[in-house]
């Protein structure tokens, strides 16, 4: 090489006279183009953050069952060096990086990338590979369940949604799909009082009620059929049968709640003002007792907001008699007009009241529990037969006046016209 050289520079004429100037002035002309590179297109440093990461043969994946899980857009930092005038034209979308799925099995990968930038420039990159999660695609079958939402006017909720479908597919990274507890479409009654008939957007969610990102429902929309149902309260109506032991009844008798709100068709539940319990028996039964009973609700209706069970309160008691003797002067005569004035007639001094019933009503029983009327109203002068009334605030089993009716004598009352 040297030889080659040297026999250019011999037959050349440039170096054949003043070769030392010449010399001089190729050094020096060699120091000044460093010189101006150095200073006027020295070498520079530039970084770009966050260039974007193309991800090759994602769909040949897919057909091989695989798909791309958790981070899915990834970017790197590009630090580029060069001559300051290659180094200022170059932007980010000059430099194209990318990561090739092909061949990577479930799990986490680690992913080589590959760059393409422009040939002016030296590049480093890091980080240098990709992370990268694959996982199965699978189709599982997930149930369909209608949540209504909102809140109807008073007096109206929501029935059971008719679903034209039970069940749907959900399709996605098996990790993903395993969280879909299943799949729910929402219907609005906010201030509504109409059915609801028409087709209801599914969605998956986990077991939270919270959605599943990454999934597909394959049947996007769903037919439903939600009418609204009419609520109303009504008093619960206890039914007694059998019978206690002689001598003995039945002295107090409850149930609660007393009322129960019920759901139904609107006509139906229009038609109802009471629900019957089943039949309580109360053979042999002495003391008090209770029970829980339940209620016999017509077809198609149903209870509404109740998850207690009515309760039944039966006292049974000792049956006891007591007579209470009253002189005549102690009835109250009631509507008696202004202008008479009313005597009782010879004959009968006493009244007798007879009583029967429980043995703590009886017990303590005095004349202040009961009064004794009669009533007047309509009746003119003259001797009159009238019935004589008993009053109390008590239950008696049977309560009678002997004689049930005196007699009376109804006369102008002469300090009233005067």
């Amino acid at each position: 090489m040297n030889d080659f050289i040297k026999n250019i520079i011999e037959k050349s004429r440039f170096f054949s006279r003043n070769t030392t100037p010449k010399i001089i002035s190729i050094i020096f002309a060699l120091v000044m183009w460093l010189y101006v590179m150095g200073e006027v297109n020295p070498e520079m440093v530039k970084e770009f953050t966050g260039v974007k990461v193309q991800l090759l043969n994602v769909e040949t994946l897919r057909q091989s069952g695989l798909t791309v899980i958790g981070q899915e857009d990834f970017t790197v930092n590009v630090k580029i060096n060069g001559r300051r005038n290659d180094v200022y034209t170059i932007r980010p979308q000059d430099i194209t990086i990318s990561a090739d799925l092909r061949g990577f099995e479930k799990g986490v990968n680690s992913v080589p990338l590959k760059v393409n930038a422009p040939a002016s420039i030296n590049y480093d990159i890091y980080p240098n590979e990709l992370k990268v999660s694959l996982d199965e695609i699978v189709k599982r079958q997930k149930p369909v369940e209608i949540i209504t939402t909102g809140v109807p006017p008073e007096g109206f909720d929501p029935a059971e949604a008719e679903v034209a479908l039970k069940e749907v597919i959900v399709e996605g990274p098996e990790s993903f799909v395993r969280k879909v507890e299943k799949v729910i479409g929402e219907v609005n009654f906010d201030n509504k009082t109409d059915d609801f008939t028409g087709k209801v957007p599914l969605k998956a969610v986990d077991e939270d009620g919270k959605a599943v990102n990454g999934v597909e429902v394959k049947t996007k929309y769903v037919d439903v059929n939600l009418p609204l149902y009419s609520v109303k309260e009504v008093k619960i109506a206890l039914e007694l049968v059998g019978n206690t032991i002689d001598g003995y009844d039945v002295s107090n008798i409850s149930i609660k709640p007393e009322v129960v709100s019920i759901k139904g068709p609107r006509d139906l539940v229009k038609g109802i003002n009471e629900i019957k319990t089943k039949p309580v028996n109360v053979d042999g039964l002495v003391g008090a007792v209770e029970r829980p009973v339940e209620l016999i609700l017509p077809t198609g209706i149903s209870l509404y907001l109740s998850d207690k069970t009515p309760v039944v309160s039966i006292a049974v008691e000792k049956i006891e008699v007591r007579e209470i003797s009253y002189e005549k002067e102690s009835i109250l005569i009631d509507n008696l007009d202004e202008k008479y004035k009313a005597t009782f007639e010879d004959g009968i001094e006493n009244i007798t009241v007879r009583v029967e019933g429980p043995e703590s009503v009886i017990n303590g029983l005095d004349k202040s529990n009961i009064q004794l009327h009669i009533n007047a109203k309509d009746i003119g002068e003259g001797r009159h037969s009238v019935r004589v009334t008993p009053k109390t605030d008590k239950t008696f089993k049977s309560i009678s006046v002997i004689p049930e009716k005196i007699e009376i004598m109804i006369k102008m009352d002469k300090d009233t016209n005067q």
